[in-house]
């Protein structure tokens, strides 16, 4: 039988012909195919939108492009081996370096944690103050500080820190060998000591948070209240307005503030101290990237005796606007060397992974509006430097140069106030 000629009836035919898509199939997948493509669309509009609302638009994704391409160069070709964290640390440390602002920096998480602690007049330690030994490697101890775990384990001025958990400490820096210490809060620390006798010898202390005091105050001769600042952190206008307030109940009849060495800190704590001290006015004129001036005034409220401010060299910020106004107000006689000149606020930025930012976000001017930064610095009523003098080093037998013991400048402070 000849297969060609066999009748196909309608229904096998239907059964064998291929089925066409009908226009409403066809309209439903073209519809899914635009939906597609549109949400493919907004989804890398919105990445992009994301992207530069919150990094800085175009720039700086050529910015992010070009550190990736750097990184790529490091990944493929680098023949040593290269820790990505200290990539990414050293890069943006050298961001916030570009500016050519030397008082902006970055902070790795660990370092952030330090400032906090700092900013807050504490810090993670064993309570001693430490120097490279320039003969036998170690770090001299300098200073210990009262009642602190180095002191209780019988640590003295002196003795040499040879190594901390058995890690020998000659070859390290003194940032390195601070942070190891720091590294190990809460915790019992094992030092190697060499004592002044020269022997060895194993102590045990403990690493805890300790809370330093940035006010200290007594009672002069001839009625004088001496007011040492340290900083301008947490807890110092309380503290200072405090001694104001215990020297001039104690019977002082006029005041001497040392602010010699103080690296500033924080305008609130300024602001506390001169509201307390000075009449009613402007004490403080702050001004941000947009030129707009915030001015703080004082009330009528002040303290009104004979006062002198001690400055020097290393008296930054907080400090020398403290001085400034008081000049100003002709309200006390600055002694001493003209100060840094550091007129400039800064802000701290966390970042999302534990570090941060410290960059200046607007400068500062005295009530008068005098920019230090510009003046490079405060020039003191009464110019007097520290006497200097030539010892020898018992230890290394070294000449070394050193300041007198005499305070010329606390002299020439008590000398304006008779």
């Amino acid at each position: 039988m000849d297969e060609q000629n066999t009748p196909v009836t309608p229904r096998e035919r239907r059964k064998t012909s291929p089925r066409r898509p009908s226009s409403n199939m066809i309209r439903g997948l073209f519809a899914a195919i635009i939906a597609c493509v549109l949400c493919i669309a907004i989804t890398a509009g919105v990445m992009c939108l994301i992207f530069f609302g919150k990094f800085g638009g175009v720039s700086n994704f050529k910015l992010a492009q070009k550190l990736a391409e750097v990184k790529d160069v490091i990944d493929e070709n680098y023949i040593g081996e290269s820790g990505d964290q200290d990539i990414i640390d050293a890069a943006s440390a050298a961001m916030v370096t570009a500016t050519g602002d030397q008082w902006s920096y970055y902070m790795t998480p660990e370092e952030y944690v330090a400032y906090q602690m700092y900013s807050a007049n504490e810090y993670a330690g064993i309570g001693v103050t430490i120097q490279a030994e320039s003969t036998g490697g170690g770090y001299r101890i300098v200073a210990v500080t009262a009642d602190s775990p180095a002191e209780k384990a019988g640590l003295t001025a002196g003795d040499i820190i040879l190594s901390v958990d058995d890690e020998d400490v000659s070859g390290m820096s003194l940032v390195e060998v601070q942070q190891l210490i720091r590294s190990k809060v809460d915790k019992t620390i094992a030092f190697t000591i060499r004592g002044t006798d020269g022997q060895s010898r194993n102590v045990s202390v403990d690493c805890t948070v300790i809370h330093t005091n940035p006010v200290t105050f007594e009672l002069m001769d001839n009625n004088i209240g001496y007011i040492r600042i340290t900083n301008f952190e947490s807890g110092s206008g309380d503290g200072a307005v405090k001694a104001i307030d215990q020297l001039l109940s104690d019977g002082a009849s006029s005041l001497i503030f040392d602010v010699r060495g103080n690296p500033g800190g924080k305008l609130t704590e300024l602001i506390t101290l001169l509201d307390h001290v000075l009449p009613e006015g402007d004490i403080f004129v702050s001004v941000d990237k947009s030129g707009k001036e915030t001015v703080t005034t004082s009330d009528n409220l002040c303290v009104k005796v004979p006062m002198c401010v001690l400055v020097n060299g290393s008296t930054y910020s907080a400090a020398e606007f403290f001085a400034a106004a008081l000049q100003e107000y002709d309200w006390a006689t600055i002694v001493g060397e003209q100060t840094s000149g550091k007129g400039r606020s800064q802000t701290t930025i966390a970042l999302s992974d534990g570090s941060a930012v410290h960059i200046s976000s607007a400068k500062y001017l005295t009530p008068q509006r005098t920019d230090l930064s510009e003046t490079g610095g405060l020039v003191p009523d009464i110019v007097r430097s520290q006497v200097m003098e030539t010892v020898t080093d018992p230890d290394t037998g070294e000449t070394i140069e050193q300041e007198s013991e005499t305070d010329a400048q606390l002299e020439a402070a008590i000398a304006a106030l008779q």
